[in-house]
């Protein structure tokens, strides 16, 4: 987790939504209610992905049309940030490449 910290920044990318956090797995045992690990997968956890270091953000919001992440990265304007709903669960995730620790940051759900 070190290396996360160590790694110039030099541009926040776009979400990634091919590298999802939430397996077949992880989304049955959310929808039955027995996920007893859930604090590995929702929120926000750092990443190495393909060498770039981001962060991955995933949120239960099983009524959003859209949820997004905003911050100081984006003038806490999201609509290039939207996170993508992950079956058929409520939850939203996304790959943000170039996001470090630190970085204030909100969901911004509709």
């Amino acid at each position: 987790m070190t290396d996360i910290l160590k790694k110039p920044v030099e541009t926040v990318g776009k979400v990634r939504y091919d590298v999802p956090i939430m397996t077949a797995d992880d989304q049955y045992l959310f929808n039955e209610g027995t996920h007893i690990r859930l604090y590995e997968r929702l929120g926000a956890h750092l990443r190495v992905v393909e060498g770039v270091a981001g962060t991955h953000f995933a949120v239960w919001a099983p009524n959003a049309r859209v949820v997004s992440v905003v911050g100081d990265f984006n003038g806490w304007m999201g609509a290039d940030y939207n996170l993508a709903v992950t079956g058929n669960s409520g939850v939203w995730e996304g790959f943000i490449p170039g996001l470090v620790p630190g970085t204030p940051y909100k969901y911004h759900i509709s």
